[in-house]
């Protein structure tokens, strides 16, 4: 027996119920202006990515760094991530096509956690390749020193990760875009990377072969830091995807914005849940039982109308009423 059923059931009483719900979805001038913003962020970071992946590749093969290398394969997963991040945009904000198209706001939850895959599968490989070339070097294998060029490309990928970083971060607050801010940590990671290929590629350079072993010991640690953050995006994209309920306070606002409808004699059975970056929201509400279906109709528009505008356009609100007359008998 399905969730639905089984509330039924717990509350079957002879009553007549009349439920209404709209099955249109309101695409307002703001929502087309965060998605272009998305968009353009999202593009800003691809460019980004794509210099620094050519210029790491060609720091690799004449700078001769084995560390410059790991890092121009973690660019490349920056920029597979922002083919992600496009489409999954391009999916999650299509109109709803069907009433009860609960899968809709989870395009962007999905690729959130691919993006954290992706992190934790990068992470685990500089990570494997950090311990070999450690254990290398201790076994007495001499690398090769790393050329200007390898420290150059190293120093602007922190300088051009971290400002992607900021600037799409700071859209992924402002727009409430979940895969943006798993962008964003890319984009950060990839930075302290660089941060790890830096020193190890400093201290090669000036210190000698001995110290050539900092560079892999660096990459093991940054290594440990990524998979870190690609667990909590994949952790956090399963918690949200999963359909919990709102918390208290802003179930509390619900209730408060429903009961402010004139003619609403009270709110009860107020049922909750996440929908990707989209809240569902369902309600049985007395009203007195004198009103036409085209009055109580007006009044739970008005009700979905206050509900969208607090919390968006793409809010899922069933509500179920039902006459004053079955709570005075009951």
């Amino acid at each position: 027996m399905g969730w639905r059923q089984q509330v039924a059931k717990k509350f079957a009483q002879p009553k007549i119920r009349l439920y209404i719900c709209s099955t249109s979805t309101i695409r307002t001038m703001n929502e087309n202006v965060e998605t272009k913003r998305i968009y353009s962020v999202t593009l800003r970071g691809t460019v980004i990515n794509v210099l620094l992946l050519v210029l790491k590749f060609a720091a690799a093969i004449f700078g001769h760094s084995a560390a410059i290398l790991a890092d121009a394969v973690h660019s490349l997963s920056d920029l597979l991530t922002d083919i992600i991040v496009l489409i999954s945009v391009k999916l999650g904000i299509r109109p709803h096509e069907k009433p009860n198209d609960f899968f809709h706001g989870k395009f962007e939850l999905m690729s959130t956690a691919v993006v954290g895959l992706i992190l934790f599968v990068i992470g685990l490989l500089l990570c494997y390749f950090g311990m070999r070339d450690t254990i290398r070097a201790f076994q007495g294998t001499v690398f090769e020193r790393p050329g200007y060029i390898a420290l150059f490309a190293a120093i602007l990928s922190i300088i051009l990760k971290e400002w992607a970083y900021r600037f799409t971060i700071r859209t992924a607050r402002e727009t409430g875009a979940l895969i943006l801010a798993a962008n964003a940590w890319h984009h950060r990671s990839d930075a302290y990377s660089s941060i790890g290929t830096t020193i190890g590629i400093f201290f090669a350079m000036i210190l000698g072969e001995r110290w050539r072993v900092l560079d892999p010991i660096t990459s093991v640690i940054v290594s440990i830091f990524i998979m870190r953050v690609a667990v909590r995006l994949i952790f956090n994209a399963i918690n949200v995807s999963t359909d919990t309920k709102l918390p208290e306070d802003i179930e509390h606002d619900i209730l408060d914005i429903a009961n402010s409808e004139e003619g609403v004699g009270e709110v009860h059975h107020l049922m909750t849940r996440r929908m990707g970056d989209d809240i569902g929201v369902e309600m049985h509400i007395y009203m007195p039982g004198h009103l036409t279906i085209s009055q109580a109709y007006q009044h739970t528009t008005s009700i979905e109308q206050k509900l969208r505008e607090k919390y968006g356009p793409n809010t899922y609100v069933g509500i179920y009423i039902e006459p004053d007359e079955v709570k005075q008998k009951g």
